[in-house]
Parts: C-alpha cells; sequence; structure tokens
C-alpha cells in the first residue's frame, strides 16, 4: 500500500506545529517529575557502636574495585542479590540517584559509596547523600541549613547536630498512620529512617576496626602471649577459655548484667572482653553478607557479620565457613587503613571468590552475574533517551522526509523496544516469574506492548501518525516507570505477597488486563490526534488521514476491550479460588468492570450512530481516564482485598493527569461546536 501524500505546504506547516509541541513534552516531564517526587522510603533503625577510626587512606575506589565488590552475592529483602543492587537501591532510597558527592567533591557511584560507607565512616560522613524535601523537616529538628536551597542535599555531619531531636520527633509520629502525617511530619520520619541505614552500614565493620586490651589479668594474658592489643577475631578463637575463666556455665550470660562477675581479674577481664565482643557484634549487622553452610531448604536466612560474632561466641567458634569469610574482612580493614591498596584488592577478590563457593554450593549464585549484567545494561534508563532520540527522528521526517530517514526511524525504534523487552525478559528469567507481578512491571509492559502495537499499526497503514506515537508512548512509560522506582527507592524485585504467588494467574489473568490496559491507552492516545489535530489544523482537509486515525482508534478500542473482558472473567475465577467468591464488588473489581461497561458504552454508541469519529475520539480519551482510575487510583483508596497494591505519593500525577485530559476534552467540546455551526451555516436554513 502506497503512502498518501499531503501536499507540500501543509506537510511544512504540520512539521513546525508538531515540533513545536516538543517543549510542551519537556514541560509535561517536569511536572510529572514534581508530582511523583517525595520523601525516600523507610530503611533503618537505631545506631551501633562506633570505634576508633584509621587515618583514610590516600587511594580510591577503582573500577576494578567497584566491579568486583559489585558481584559480591548479599541477602536482603528476602532475595539473593549482588551487592551492586542492594548499593544502588540504597542510595537511590537515600538520595534520589544512584550516585552521590563524596567527601573531596568526587562522584561516587552507588558501590564505590557503599564500600566507603563500610571501610571508611568518617570520609562517608562528609559525602553529601541525603536529600531533604524541605528544610521544615530541618527546622523541626533546629538543624541549621544556611546557605542550602528549601529542597537540598546534605551530608551526615551536617545533620548530625539534630540527629537527637530528630529520633524523637519521628517516634512520636511513627505512631501516626502515614495517610494522618503531614507532609512534614512524614518528611521527619523518611530521614531519621535514612539515618539509620547510613548508621547501621557504617557500624557494618566496627568488629574489624576494634582492638581489645587482654592484659591486667595473667590467666587472660596467657591466651594472648606478648600481644598487647588482640582483635574480635582472636578472641572468638579463645571464647571457650574465656568463658571458663568467667565462670560463664550458660554462655548466653555473658551480657547479663544482673549476674556479678566472678571475684578476681581474670573473670572480670575476661567477661569485659566477651562483652565488648557482644556490643561490637550488636552493631554490625548493617547487611547480610554471609550465606549459611549447608543447602538453602535447611536454612534460607543469611547472616551478618555480627551474627556471626554471636552464634561464634555463643557456641565454640566461628562456624565452618565464615572463619575465611571474617578473617577477609578484618584484612580488607586493615589493609584499607594502611592505605595498601594491592592489598585490599587481593583481599576483596578473596572474600568474592569465598561468598561465590559458597552461593554456589547452595544454588543461589546461578543469576547473580545476570543480575549484574541487568545493572549495567540498564534498559529502562537507556531507554528513555532512546526513545527521544527516535521521536526527533521521526520529527525530522515532518519537515524533510525521505526514505533513509524513515528507515532509521524504524532501525532506532525497533532496537530501542528490542532493548526495552530485553529488559523484561531478563526480569522474568531472574524472579521466575510471568512479566508482570508488580506495578512497577505493569508500566515496564504496556508501554512495550503500546510501542508494538504502534508500529503494528503503522505497517497496516503507512501514514506516519502511529509511527510518532511510537516513541512517545515508550518514551513516556519508562519515565513513569523510572520516576515510580524512584518513587519507592527500593528494590523493584521484592517478595510477593502470598496472594499473588501464583505464575499461572499471574501469566493469564493479570496479563491479559495490562494488555486491555494497554490497547484502550493506544486508543486514547490516537483520539488526542484527532482532537488536538482537529483543534489546530493537522491535516485540515485530508479526510483521508481522519478517517484512518478513527479506524485506528476504533480497533484498539476493540483489542483493549476483549483483553479486558477476558481479564475480568479470569480474574473472578482466580478470586473464588482464592477467597471463595466470583465477585464482591472490590474497588479492583469495579475498576475493571468499569473499563469493560464504558467501553462497551462506546462501541455501541458508534454502531448506532450516536457519535462519529470526532465523539468516537472524545469517548476514547475518557475510557482512557477510566482506565487510569483502575490501574492507579483505586490503589491508593487502600481498602478491600486488593489493597496490597496500594502506592502513596502519586495523587498528585494522577491528578495532574485528570486536568490535563480535561483540558482536552473542553479543547475538544468547543471545537465541535464550532465545526457543527460552521456546518450549519454552509447548509443554509432549511427550506419550508
Amino acid at each position: 500500500m502506497t503512502r498518501p501524500e499531503a501536499p507540500p505546504r501543509a506537510r511544512r506547516r504540520t512539521g513546525i506545529l508538531l515540533v513545536g509541541l516538543l517543549p510542551a513534552l519537556v514541560v509535561l516531564a517536569g511536572a510529572l517529575h514534581s508530582a511523583l517526587r517525595v520523601a525516600p522510603p523507610p530503611a533503618g533503625a537505631d545506631e551501633g557502636a562506633r570505634t576508633t577510626e584509621a587515618r583514610p587512606p590516600p587511594w580510591r575506589w577503582t573500577s576494578d574495585m567497584q566491579d568486583v565488590a559489585g558481584r559480591i552475592p548479599v541477602q536482603h529483602g528476602g532475595r539473593v542479590k549482588p551487592l551492586v543492587t542492594y548499593a544502588g537501591y540504597t542510595l537511590l532510597g537515600l538520595d534520589h540517584r544512584r550516585a552521590c558527592t563524596g567527601a573531596d567533591g568526587e562522584e561516587l557511584p552507588a558501590v564505590a559509596w557503599l564500600l566507603e560507607v563500610a571501610f571508611r565512616p568518617e570520609r562517608a560522613r562528609k559525602a553529601s547523600c541525603f536529600l531533604v524535601e524541605t528544610a521544615e523537616v530541618l527546622d523541626a529538628a533546629g538543624i541549621a541549613h544556611d546557605g542550602k536551597k528549601k529542597r537540598d542535599r546534605y551530608t551526615y555531619e551536617e545533620l548530625a547536630p539534630g540527629r537527637a531531636r530528630l529520633s524523637a520527633l519521628a517516634l512520636k509520629y511513627m505512631g501516626l498512620e502515614s495517610t494522618q502525617r503531614s507532609a512534614v511530619e512524614e518528611g521527619i520520619v523518611a530521614l531519621d529512617r535514612s539515618l539509620g541505614t547510613f548508621e547501621r552500614l557504617a557500624g557494618l565493620l566496627d568488629f574489624a576496626r576494634a582492638e581489645l586490651d587482654p592484659t591486667g589479668a595473667g590467666a587472660v594474658e596467657a591466651l594472648f602471649p606478648g600481644r598487647a592489643r588482640v582483635g574480635v577475631l582472636d578472641v572468638l578463637e579463645r571464647s571457650a577459655d574465656l568463658a571458663r575463666l568467667a565462670g560463664a556455665d550458660d554462655p548466653h550470660a555473658v551480657n547479663d548484667p544482673s549476674r556479678p562477675d566472678r571475684a578476681g581479674p581474670d573473670a572480670r577481664i575476661a567477661n569485659a572482653l566477651r562483652r565488648r565482643v557482644v556490643a561490637l557484634a550488636e552493631g554490625s549487622v548493617g547487611l547480610s553478607l554471609l550465606p549459611p553452610p549447608g543447602m538453602p531448604s535447611q536454612d534460607a536466612t543469611w547472616y551478618a557479620p555480627g551474627h556471626a560474632l554471636l552464634a561464634a561466641l555463643y557456641g565454640n567458634g566461628v562456624p565452618a565457613g565464615w572463619t575465611p569469610l571474617l578473617g577477609r574482612l578484618v584484612a580488607m580493614q586493615a589493609a584499607q587503613a594502611r592505605g595498601d591498596a594491592p592489598a585490599f584488592r587481593e583481599a576483596l577478590s578473596a572474600f568474592r571468590s569465598s561468598a561465590e563457593a559458597m552461593t554456589r554450593s547452595r544454588g543461589e549464585y546461578d543469576k547473580i552475574d545476570l543480575e549484574v549484567f541487568l545493572v549495567r545494561l540498564d534498559p529502562f534508563h537507556r531507554g528513555v533517551h532512546l526513545y527521544l532520540l527516535a521521536f526527533l527522528l521521526v520529527a525530522l521526517g515532518w519537515l524533510v522526509s525521505s526514505r533513509w530517514q524513515r528507515r532509521a526511524a524504524w532501525t532506532l525504534l525497533l532496537c530501542v523496544l528490542a532493548l526495552h523487552v530485553a529488559g523484561i525478559v531478563i526480569r522474568c528469567v531472574l524472579r521466575e516469574r510471568p512479566p508482570i507481578s508488580t506495578l512497577y512491571e505493569t508500566v515496564l509492559f504496556i508501554s512495550a506492548l503500546a510501542v508494538a502495537a504502534c508500529l503494528v499499526a503503522e505497517r497496516i497503514d503507512r501514514r506516519g501518525i502511529a509511527l510518532a506515537l511510537a516513541p512517545v508512548l515508550g518514551w513516556l512509560g519508562l519515565f513513569i516507570a523510572n520516576r515510580y522506582e524512584l518513587l519507592k527507592g527500593e528494590d523493584s524485585m521484592p517478595q510477593l505477597v502470598a496472594v499473588l504467588d501464583t505464575n499461572f494467574w499471574l501469566a493469564t489473568h493479570v496479563t491479559c488486563i495490562a494488555i486491555g490496559y494497554s490497547g484502550s491507552l493506544v486508543a486514547s492516545a490516537l483520539a488526542h490526534v484527532t482532537v488536538l489535530g482537529g483543534a489546530f489544523g493537522l491535516r485540515r482537509g485530508d479526510e483521508g488521514f481522519h478517517r484512518a486515525v478513527a479506524r485506528m482508534t476504533y480497533g484498539m478500542l476493540c483489542f483493549g476491550l476483549l483483553f479486558s473482558v477476558v481479564g475480568t472473567i479470569l480474574g473472578g475465577i482466580w478470586a473464588n479460588e482464592s477467597w471463595g467468591r466470583f465477585w464482591g464488588w472490590d474497588p479492583k473489581e469495579n475498576g475493571a468492570l468499569m473499563i469493560c461497561l464504558a467501553e462497551l458504552a462506546i462501541l455501541h454508541a458508534r454502531q448506532g450512530g450516536y457519535v462519529r469519529a470526532h465523539g468516537l475520539a472524545l469517548c476514547s480519551i475518557a475510557a482512557g481516564g477510566v482506565v487510569a482510575f483502575s490501574w492507579w487510583g483505586v490503589n491508593l483508596l487502600g481498602v478491600g482485598l486488593h489493597s496490597y497494591g496500594f502506592t502513596g505519593g502519586v495523587w498528585t500525577g494522577l491528578l495532574s493527569f485528570y486536568a490535563f485530559e480535561a483540558a482536552v476534552l473542553l479543547v475538544g467540546a468547543v471545537d465541535g461546536a464550532r465545526r457543527r455551526r460552521a456546518a450549519a451555516t454552509v447548509r443554509g436554513p432549511t427550506p419550508a
């Protein structure tokens, strides 16, 4: 099929008009950025014990060190993942970025920042890694912020003077429901938890930095001959002998202040050493780095260094497999204190190799390298820029159209869609789940499907409009997904709630509903072309163009309705299996029903001749608003059996969307009234 050509003057005018809309897209992106911007999510608790810091070494974290450290397996949120994933999401929650400004003004990527916090906490306290949304939070805590913006980043040292006041206020506001807190109170709670996260990570290696004094008692000194200072691991090696000298028949009584020490210097110093180890261990629990020996079925919980120390102290030495890991952590800290970068790199590699071997023996390392590859590929952040570039390339064709420009636009769009889909597929492999199991993943899936649907529509009717919509919908979808990820500030591959822990229904009901959303939203996007294009003179007089857009809108609406109906029925069957009833008028169920009823009404109105192309477009835009409410709005109600999808902080974004759609509908209604008056004038008065 040949592509109908518009007159040259009309094509140039159309190109200038649509290219002029680019600033509007930038403004809309900024509005969405502001609307979805919130304080970091909860994470963290109290500060552990601190020890004297060594002099900071002169060398910095090289890319090679960051690569090795990023592949270290850790367990967090019930999932084994590479350290690069944990570091990225942790810093994202604190700073709203995956890099921060270090003590010397250098940029610290997430892994380098985590190494800085763990091995050089004094320097890390000078890194600007805490985003404070409003200075009113600091005013409430009595923290000075002279010379700072209202929304700015701070170091731990700048926030430390008000730490106690901040904790007291946060404890008070935690007793309130999140919906009852003001923005300032929510910011206080979030900042307190962010500081707690930092403090726990800064205390992770306190045990490796500590030096204990065993002198003052002959029997204790005999356990450490010729040594005036010993490390925590040295004490653990002699834990049984120290327990005997302390007279602790019950090893759990080591930290019981009600139990009096046995008389004599040996018992007193032995007890002091053991209690010091307990205090250090309790502060070294910021991250689960140690896989337990054995298979996952025997023990699925990983341990932080402090847990291993307590197990060794209360038992009979360090459990098998943990001794080399703890020893290498101590060696890394010692090398860092000496400023010996090669020794640190060697100990770091040895730690990673040992952790990898233990993790492989448990069958939990198979996907670590794939996840590291996904983090480096970063398809959804790269996709935002590539979709924008593709749109500019398509827009170039409105001014200077050529066969090579069109081929280049198609090639770039197919490549960025492949990148988009590859990211979704890799996530499916990592999670062993269908492509949709969280609200975040629905945005990725629906936007990819929308781009594919537009490209298919463009192949059927080669008028360029679907080709132009494809990068816009892809860019908008990934932009919202990235903002939502920032909003949550936590791992986007979490453990699922019990009701969602079923691959069959996730692959059938949820996928069908998402496909229905995608078809309806593409229809709504095409309807915007009809309404706004008609109002601003796009292809005025080209009836073939507008009929083609109307046909595509109608086809996408039918496509969306089909999958919405099938998905709603499948959801009822799932509800009957899970909750014992097919339908319960739950808000989410009502939202799905509203989509089906709205689209059925539109199709019946078109079939009956009540609406034509312009009316179909207006109704499709309204149906898009219904889809948005079912997709996001009902989750914000926080009620019903589907309330596990609740996500606070997006009301502003949703209301901004509705305000924009209301403006479009108003423009369309005014334009429709103008057209009817013009048509009546042309026809003239009806003869008697």
